[in-house]
C-alpha cells in the first residue's frame, strides 16, 4: 500500500494509491494522514457489517431449507 499526500489548495490531499475512494483532505499533512486512516476505519466497519448482514441472511436461508 502506498499513501500519498499532495498539497491541494490551503490544505492537503492524502489518499492511498489504487484506492479511488479512499482519501481525505485536511489543512495539515498530519491532520490529512489522521483523517485518512478515519476512512480506512470507516470503508473497513462498513464492509464488515455488510459481510455479518449475508452471514445472518445465509444462516436464515439454510434454516429454511432444513
Amino acid at each position: 500500500m502506498k499513501t500519498i499526500i499532495e498539497k491541494d489548495g490551503d490544505g492537503y490531499l492524502a489518499k492511498v494509491e489504487g484506492h479511488q475512494n479512499l482519501f481525505a483532505f485536511a489543512y495539515s499533512e498530519k491532520d490529512a494522514i489522521i483523517e485518512l486512516k478515519n476512512v480506512v476505519e470507516m470503508m473497513m466497519d462498513y464492509h464488515l457489517e455488510q459481510v455479518n448482514n449475508e452471514r445472518i441472511i445465509r444462516n436464515e436461508l439454510a434454516h429454511a431449507v432444513e
